[in-house]
This record gives structure tokens, C-alpha cells and sequence, in this order.
């Protein structure tokens, strides 16, 4: 396993797995717990990793059909409630072709 490039590869998967493959996030976890002393099952599970991401290479999320000039669609609302925590509420959501893409409320 000396001559295996296997924190390289993790380092890779790691990169991937915060820009763009969040999916493979939790096991990129789990496997650079194995670092410092991998061993063959190890290196066998960064290998599976990668045929995983070579299976999904042509395959992406979609939302709704974007030909019939579909927007990006933002909502948000706010409320500085006037009760004694004085706590205000505010949120947003934007939408693309009826999905949800990103969402807070706080």
C-alpha cells in the first residue's frame, strides 16, 4: 500500500464531494478516517468511489422543463414581531422550474 497514491485520491474525492458530488460526501468520510495506515479494503472502497462517480458522469439533476423559458423565482418575507422577545422571523426561497434550489428560514 506504500506505493498507492491513496491520500491523493482522497484529497481528490474531497474537492469533488464540496463542489460539485455532494453525494459522496459521507463516504469520503468515512474512508480519509483511513489516512495514515490504509489498507486494501480501503484503497478497494476509493476505488469503488470513483466507478461511482464514472457511472454518474452523464447523469444530472433537472428541474422541470427550462425550453418554455422558466425563471429562477425568489420569495421572501420578514416579520419584526412586536410581542416582548421582540424576536424577528425572516426567510427566502428561491425556485426553478416548480424546485426548490435554495431555502432559509431563520
Amino acid at each position: 500500500m506504500r506505493n498507492m497514491p491513496y491520500r491523493k485520491a482522497i484529497g481528490s474525492l474531497m474537492y469533488l464531494a464540496l463542489t460539485t458530488q455532494l453525494d459522496i460526501a459521507f463516504a469520503i468520510s468515512i474512508i480519509s478516517c483511513f489516512a495514515i495506515r490504509p489498507g486494501t479494503e480501503h484503497w478497494e472502497a476509493v476505488k469503488r468511489v470513483f466507478r461511482y462517480l464514472k457511472g454518474m458522469r452523464e447523469l444530472w439533476l433537472t428541474y422541470g422543463s427550462l425550453a418554455g423559458g422558466e425563471r429562477l423565482q425568489g420569495y421572501a418575507d420578514a416579520d419584526g414581531s412586536m410581542v416582548e422577545d421582540r424576536h424577528m422571523i425572516s426567510g427566502y426561497a428561491f425556485m426553478l422550474g416548480g424546485g426548490t434550489v435554495s431555502w432559509s428560514s431563520k
